[in-house]
């Protein structure tokens, strides 16, 4: 570049570390235009897009950079990570293994190609990549965190201990590794901390509706949908419900057809973020259940909550909190995972399953009638059906006094 053109980079380059990046991005798209073929340009702009969440730009970016520069490992590093971010597993995969070729002790390459594989459910190869970063850093948190996580998803229950015996030794204060441990080691307990369910849904939300669907199978919201038609419960739309744990609003979705105004509340902002795209919430509240339940002025006549109390545990209190707000002979309507036994389990999985008995015993408690009760498969895990039950509940209205 000429000596005005490189000024003008070295004050692009000053906007971009001061966190100008539409004064950077501006800056660097004109010098483009005057040497469209120089690499540094190209992998600056990349930068610039990938900071702004624009990943299919800054993929372009990185890959003509690559054009110019085909053995810079910075390029190729950025590149991997674009090549993720747009869902390309494959060519992040190949773009990984050609860095590692030219630097076979490139950790952050090894780790990420670690995480592709784990996405993949490549388990074996995302285990070997975990284990040769630690190679190079015996004591990375994140690495040993995801060989926990990896080995417990697999079934490979000591060895899943283990790692997060592990992490949680590093990380004592760590809610989600406290409670996965607990789940594994089989300590009772009666819900999932607020931080879990946050951390496991804000980090799955963007894949959540394929894994969930298009992978497991998932058909939930119908299938009680169904089960709620045929219990004629209501020949009317209801006036006002809540969707409790309401996701990516795949279950408001089914049954916002059948209330007029329909609310939503969630821990994890970004399943909230993906809920409203959704258009079928008037609101949605950025809590927990129970803390929803407990501070809200609103009165409800139509409770829904799919597949989300195999986090809730106990669930006495949530039916408790629900009848202080609900209306005359309001509904709810929910599925629950099974068991085969009495009262509730933490499972191994994480996940809260329920016997029958215990359901009929908690409604009857607080006030709730079973108008319908279906056994229905709820996705397919470990090459077989999770066996669930959905429930449809009336609010019993207490009779007049003489």
């Amino acid at each position: 570049m000429d000596e005005l053109s490189q000024g003008s980079f070295d004050l692009a380059c000053m906007a971009y570390d001061n966190g100008l990046l539409k004064e950077a991005r501006s800056q660097y798209q004109h010098l483009i235009n005057l040497h469209p073929n120089y690499p540094p340009l190209r992998y600056n702009l990349g930068l610039v897009y990938f900071q702004q969440a624009e990943f299919v730009q800054a993929l372009n970016e990185f890959s003509i950079a690559a054009i110019y520069e085909p053995e810079d490992i910075d390029t190729l590093y950025n590149l991997a990570l674009c090549q993720k971010k747009i869902g390309d597993y494959t060519a992040a995969i190949d773009t990984h293994v050609r860095i590692l070729n030219q630097e076979p002790n490139h950790f952050d390459s090894l780790f990420s190609l670690g995480n592709c594989y784990r996405d993949q459910y490549e388990d074996e190869q995302a285990i070997a990549c975990y284990l040769r970063t630690l190679t190079l850093q015996p004591a990375f948190m994140p690495a040993i965190a995801n060989l926990a996580a990896v080995h417990h998803r697999g079934g490979d229950y000591d060895l899943a201990i283990g790692y997060y015996k592990q992490v949680l030794q590093k990380q004592p204060q760590d809610e989600s590794i406290g409670y996965i441990l607990a789940a594994l080691q089989g300590v009772p307990l009666d819900h999932a901390p607020d931080s879990y369910i946050h951390d496991v849904f804000n980090s799955y939300a963007n894949d959540f509706e394929h894994n969930l669907v298009v992978e497991l199978g998932y058909n939930n919201p119908q299938q009680l949908y169904d089960c709620f038609i045929r219990s004629n419960a209501s020949k009317e739309r209801c006036l006002h419900g809540l969707d409790l744990g309401c996701g990516t609003g795949l279950g408001g979705l089914v049954f916002q057809k059948m209330v007029e105004t329909l609310d939503g509340v969630d821990l994890s902002e970004n399943m909230i973020d993906q809920a409203f795209g959704k258009g079928c919430y008037t609101q949605i509240h950025h809590n927990s259940i129970v803390q929803h339940l407990t501070t809200t002025d609103e009165t409800y006549d139509f409770f829904l909550a799919t597949d989300v109390f195999i986090y809730a545990g106990d669930l006495v209190p949530i039916f408790t909190l629900a009848r202080a707000v609900a209306t005359d002979h309001a509904l709810f309507c929910f599925s629950t995972e099974h068991l085969n036994g009495t009262l509730y389990s933490l499972q191994p999985s994480g996940r809260f399953a329920y016997s029958t008995g215990y359901i009929r015993q908690a409604a009857s408690e607080t006030g709730w009638d079973i108008l319908s009760y279906e056994s229905a498969p709820l996705r397919w895990e470990y090459d077989e059906w999770l066996n669930g039950d959905l429930w449809i509940l009336r609010l019993l209205t207490p009779e007049p006094q003489a």
